[in-house]
């Protein structure tokens, strides 16, 4: 039988390959958690990288899937520092929480340990899409925090970081009332 990464290995970066690769891990849902666990690695190979867009594909569909895999993905999501995997991550959760879960039933810990890995994200980040999903992230839970919201505000509209022009809708969200 092939290994989740072996039918990895000879696809290309396409949709088209992306879609296949979805295809395979959705006949053979027993690699499902292997597809998170190679999506979360934070070493970032190629195969890591490929995971993450398909377990993005994966979860489009149906972000709800990400439940049982949430408390390990907030556990693990701090670690992984490549821009691809964040884009993919942060999407995903911005996904689930803006559409499917209310950012306030999170418990406090979840909520700091995205905070915290969210706000380092955007200090730290330079390409612009994982930047737009942790802002908007950030900017849900800045509504109920004014702490945050200050935190947030000296980041964003005092610091001398730079950020890309295609941030600044998502800085705008922010500041929007």
């Amino acid at each position: 039988m092939l290994s989740l990464e072996d039918s990895f290995k000879t696809l290309k970066a396409s949709k088209a390959e992306r879609l296949k690769a979805l295809e395979f891990v959705c006949q053979n849902p027993h690699y499902i958690q292997k597809l998170f666990d190679l999506a979360v690695t934070p070493s970032a190979a190629r195969i890591h990288i490929y995971a993450a867009w398909v377990w993005e594909l994966y979860l489009l569909e149906e972000p709800r899937k990400i439940d049982p895999y949430w408390s390990s993905l907030l556990a693990k999501i701090s670690a992984i520092h490549h821009p691809s995997m964040r884009r993919v991550h942060s999407k995903i959760i911005w996904l689930y929480l803006h559409h499917y879960r209310s950012y306030k039933t999170l418990p406090t810990v979840e909520k700091k340990k995205l905070v915290t890995t969210l706000l380092d994200w955007i200090l730290t980040e330079s390409k612009k899409a994982p930047l737009n999903f942790s802002i908007r992230i950030l900017a849900l839970f800045a509504r109920e925090s004014p702490k945050l919201r200050a935190d947030l505000e000296e980041i964003l509209r005092h610091s001398k970081r730079v950020f890309p022009k295609g941030v600044f809708p998502a800085i705008r969200m922010v500041f929007k009332d």
